[in-house]
């Protein structure tokens, strides 16, 4: 018997509620944009911003672009990189009451944090969420589309018992979900996706959708971090069609124009990149070729953009990946996956855009000194 592959919606009413859902997200991410381009300092200086009021001398909080938390504990560091942006105090004027929320983790395999989001991150993002007055919290992912067991794969790395745990619901992005209803892209709106590509429509309904990438190298893409983290939501029989991700091909840019181009019609609110441990060669998983690392940079990264994420992402990983890394090719703005999504638009262009603080974090000036 042959297997439901879910449904493809050809809805105007489902198109046009995902464009405005769309712009509601990309809207949102511009703002925070502004703000930290009217009254920031790179790289987070102190004694620079206003005052809150005549008697106070205290610095009024500035949201940057993205924000860096180090220190002793993971939750903290969480929550430091979070209050230097438009995340601060635990999501207050990212969620509001009543949304939908979508969590995108990193789940291509079985293998456990640092090599999928870690269940930790999952519950604690889903308390700070409710209390926001969310309404609905979504938790999900799809594996790699030659695996068609992401379910047990979502148990083994712990996302299923986390999200349990966290009160949201689970949702799993396998094509054989006959229930599951998806949205089509067209070629003519992706050039390098042969046939177009299909993302799930309860993805693309949520009102704030949380891309919760790793730090991690990856032995074809270089790297897998917020960008490539797309690719997840992608539907199985599209990936694997021929010439689209049948196999990677790096020759050209294709395979980093696909990414790209993914990134052009889904925005995510806000980016948190776990480097509390990190993958420091192989990726992106434990048995890969070559077989994975772990290291410990023991930071969090919290941006809007998704282009400064992944840069400062690079710049963990080029202090802390072995040296034979294809990460150390390049610099961080030359990175091949960052020049074709720096081409598409869809985040900073480049080292003047870039804006951080990172207060707590040990070796924010050394990450900084490889971006700008």
């Amino acid at each position: 018997m042959t297997k439901p592959r879910g449904r493809t919606i050809q809805s105007s009413i489902l198109l046009d509620e995902f464009r405005a859902k769309e712009l509601n997200r990309r809207n949102f991410i511009k703002r925070a944009a502004a703000a930290s381009a009217g009254g920031a300092v790179l790289g987070g200086l102190p004694g620079c911003f206003p005052t809150e009021g005549d008697d106070d001398d205290t610095p009024a909080p500035v949201d940057h672009l993205l924000g860096m938390g180090g220190g002793d504990g993971y939750k903290s560091a969480l929550e430091a990189a979070m209050n230097e942006t438009v995340a601060r105090d635990g999501f207050a004027g990212v969620v509001n009451n009543g949304d939908t929320v979508y969590l995108k983790v990193n789940s291509n395999s079985g293998d456990y944090y640092p090599y999928s989001t870690r269940p930790r991150m999952i519950e604690e993002l889903c308390s700070m969420i409710w209390d926001q007055g969310a309404s609905r919290i979504l938790v999900g992912d799809r594996s790699f589309w030659g695996d068609p067991n992401t379910y047990s794969n979502l148990v083994a790395n712990g996302v299923v018992e986390a999200t349990e745990n966290g009160g949201a619901e689970l949702l799993v992005l396998d094509e054989d979900d006959g229930d599951l209803e998806w949205m089509e892209f067209a070629q003519s709106d992706a050039a390098d996706w042969q046939g177009g590509f299909r993302y799930p429509v309860p993805v693309l309904q949520a009102d704030v959708i949380i891309n919760l990438p790793i730090v991690k190298t990856h032995f074809i893409s270089t790297f897998t971090m917020a960008l490539k983290n797309m690719i997840g939501l992608v539907h199985a029989d599209d990936r694997k069609r021929p010439g689209n991700l049948d196999t990677h091909v790096t020759a050209g840019n294709k395979l980093y124009r696909q990414i790209a181009q993914l990134n052009e019609h889904m925005t995510p609110t806000l980016n948190i990149l776990d480097g509390w441990e990190a993958i420091i060669r192989g990726g992106p998983t434990a048995s890969g070729n070559p077989t994975g690392l772990v290291g410990e940079p023991g930071v969090m990264i919290v941006s809007t953009d998704r282009i400064a994420a992944d840069v400062m992402g690079l710049a963990v990983l080029k202090r802390y990946a072995v040296d034979n890394e294809d990460i150390h090719n390049w610099s961080v703005w030359e990175n091949p996956q960052i020049v074709e999504a720096i081409a598409a638009g869809v985040g900073i262009s480049g080292p003047d855009d870039f804006d951080a603080a990172g207060p707590t974090a040990d070796e924010f000036d050394d990450f900084m000194d490889l971006i700008v």
